[in-house]
């Protein structure tokens, strides 16, 4: 099997933390809704707008699927509430990644992410000074896991599938870009660092 020339990262989970455990339920009083239903809307409507949705028809269209009786918060408070929510950056992953790249290897920030996270994310960090490649769903019209965007990505970081190792929280993501031909690694659990920094360590000594 060929070493590994590319690191391939998602943001949302592996560059950043998660979302925070009461986030829903914080969010869902504020709008009057239960927290079991306004995560069901958040998370049903989620891939049109990290295929380009507006922000605003996106939080139209989740207050109208829990039709609130009253909400405590506009729709530019929900979207500064969201990108809040996305923006606690795991800095040891970045430190990971800068370093695999000024080691020889290729490195790609892979994310189903919207445009007003990206500005807050690209307003605090320069992404070129960690990433060879930035591919965003919102800016490609494709979202993990369609083969499309990870197509996009391995073109634009000119590696060959099983030369690039592809790191993802969500399942479906990983299995998508599996079923390219990709290696992966699921990102989860308490072990998910030491995982990532041996695997990609590994890559290193290739």
């Amino acid at each position: 099997m060929p070493a590994i020339q590319a690191l391939i990262l998602d943001y949302g989970g592996v560059l950043s933390w998660p979302q925070p455990d009461n986030w829903f339920q914080v969010v869902a009083e504020r709008i009057g809704v239960a927290p079991d239903g306004f995560h069901a809307a958040y998370w049903h409507h989620r891939p049109a707008y990290d295929a380009g949705l507006p922000a605003r028809d996106y939080w139209r269209r989740v207050l109208d699927m829990l039709s609130p009786s009253r909400a405590a918060v506009g729709v530019e408070v929900l979207i500064q509430m969201d990108v809040a929510s996305w923006t606690e950056y795991r800095d040891e992953v970045w430190s990971l990644a800068r370093s695999f790249r000024t080691l020889g290897g290729r490195t790609a920030f892979l994310s189903n992410g919207v445009p007003e996270a990206m500005a807050k994310i690209r307003a605090d960090r320069s992404l070129e000074s960690w990433f060879d490649v930035v591919v965003v769903s919102c800016e490609v019209g494709a979202a993990k896991p369609h083969p499309r965007i990870y197509e996009i990505c391995l073109s634009r970081l000119g590696v060959d599938a099983n030369q690039a190792l592809f790191v993802d929280d969500r399942l479906e993501n990983v299995d998508g870009a599996a079923k390219l031909g990709i290696r992966t690694l699921h990102f989860t659990g308490p072990d998910a660092m030491k995982q990532l920094a041996y695997l990609t360590s590994r890559v290193i000594r290739s």
